[in-house]
């Protein structure tokens, strides 16, 4: 059976139209570094004019882009390029802004649980803009950064300070730093974890799972320790159980708290049915004592 063959005579008005648009096409610098890049001749732009055309009017959407809020591709970080793969195709393909953010936040999947947003993320100890900060703000860098580097330091620090004064901010740091060295994180807000384990309790084997992971994670921070509801559940089977774990496998612990260790040992005292419970109190007290040292985060809140 002989091929079919689909052949349109163009008119003249359409010969005319068609040269215009190729030359002008292939006056355009997007024109010119792809041939050059593919090692194609002009000709194959007068083959493919439309598609060109087309892909020609979807870069120039990105022309003086200033990032991703401001995007203008129907999918954003997206557009349409061309490649050849023995025919002229187009291939969704991510801009360098998609790419940036990628590699930004590459460490997060070293994370098994992430209480935070992309700004806790994005922190990078090593890069804080110490100019302005007090003198007792840049201790307390020092500090953890000393932390950070004695690898020989089973123990993790314990931040303390009014609310809004850095703390959360400082222990993302540290996790970060870990993971962008691929060390598995979890970074917990002991509040949330209490209220999230209440609702496995009819899910015994994921309430194990989430447990032994918090175990047994590599580092692990606690935040905003002494903001939950104490119960005797919650601080003797819950943080006392992943505490014990932690100290007996000498896992990198860190906190943070608005009490100091001594006002955290009252607040763990009493549970919400004001039983006062003294020696649990000091039992976890001991394992988080035994797991990290104490430091006090000075200054005023940062939120706004």
């Amino acid at each position: 059976m002989d091929k079919i063959s689909f052949h349109y005579e163009l008119s003249e008005e359409q010969k005319v139209k068609k040269k215009q648009l190729v030359e002008k096409l292939l006056a355009h610098p997007y024109i010119k570094e792809w041939l050059k890049k593919q090692q194609l001749d002009e000709h194959f732009v007068e083959e493919h004019s439309g598609k060109f055309s087309d892909w020609v009017k979807v870069k120039e959407k990105c022309e003086h882009c200033e990032g991703l809020m401001f995007c203008r591709q129907p999918q954003k970080g997206a557009y349409l390029d061309l490649y050849v793969d023995g025919f002229l195709q187009n291939r969704l393909t991510h801009c360098a802004y998609v790419i940036q953010r990628e590699e930004q936040f590459a460490h997060k999947k070293y994370y098994r649980q992430a209480d935070m947003n992309e700004e806790m993320l994005s922190v990078n100890i090593a890069r804080l803009d110490l100019k302005k900060e007090s003198a007792d703000y840049k201790s307390v860098v020092m500090s953890i950064t000393q932390n950070l580097m004695d690898e020989t330091n089973d123990k993790g620090v314990y931040l303390w300070g009014k609310p809004g004064v850095g703390k959360t901010y400082l222990a993302a740091g540290m996790t970060n730093f870990y993971t962008r060295r691929n060390v598995p994180c979890a970074f917990v807000h002991v509040p949330k974890l209490i209220s999230d384990l209440k609702l496995m309790f009819q899910d015994p084997e994921g309430m194990e799972r989430k447990l032994n992971m918090l175990k047994r994670i590599d580092v692990l921070v606690l935040d905003d320790i002494g903001g939950e509801s104490i119960t005797s559940w919650s601080r003797d089977d819950i943080l006392l159980t992943i505490l014990e774990a932690r100290m007996q496998a000498k896992k990198k612990t860190i906190f943070t708290s608005n009490y100091s260790m001594k006002d955290l040992k009252e607040r763990l005292r009493v549970t919400t049915n004001k039983s006062s419970e003294p020696i649990a109190a000091e039992r976890l007290m001991e394992r988080i004592k035994a797991l990290s040292d104490e430091i006090f985060v000075k200054g005023e809140t940062r939120r706004f």
